[in-house]
């Protein structure tokens, strides 16, 4: 019997990779049936997942990964790979102003202080050295701010 606290798994469409959703990149299908981002996983459907992977989104592109996911025909635009970082780092960078809004984000004196923070280094992301509360949210965007490093090949 399956533990009903256990994470939703999703299946990676180029590795067969099972992981939780934060863990991976999610696509949704649009309205005229075309393959958009999702990183905020706000779109409607079931989703289409990869694992975060430089080349990742092209691959899938090219093998057609989307459309077998979907089980049917999809429009995969050109420049989907440019578009998907450009959508995850907008996320992110929405995700880091609301947390800097709410008081979620301290000075690294600050963070040295209180011991119990969680402490990114983003700087390779152009979000530099962020000191988190220790909040779901906050932890929700590290794991975002680790997808984005993944994706674009940046070490976090």
């Amino acid at each position: 019997m399956p533990d009903g606290n256990a994470a939703p798994q999703r299946r990676c469409l180029l590795s067969g990779l099972r992981a939780t959703p934060d863990c991976l990149l999610r696509f949704a299908v649009d309205a005229t049936g075309a393959v958009v981002p999702d990183p905020a996983h706000r779109l409607p459907g079931r989703g289409l997942w990869l694992a975060p992977a430089p080349g990742a989104v092209a691959a899938a592109k090219a093998r057609g990964a989307f459309a077998r996911g979907a089980k049917r025909k999809l429009q995969v635009p050109e420049d989907l790979a440019a578009r998907s970082v450009a959508a995850w780092t907008a996320h992110v960078a929405a995700q880091v102003a609301k947390a800097r809004r709410a008081g979620l984000v301290m000075a690294d004196a600050a963070a040295a202080e209180t011991g119990a923070m969680l402490v990114v280094d983003a700087a390779a992301l152009g979000f530099g050295r962020l000191g988190l509360r220790p909040t779901p949210f906050t932890g929700r965007l590290a794991a975002d701010l680790a997808l984005l490093a993944r994706l674009v090949g940046a070490g976090i």
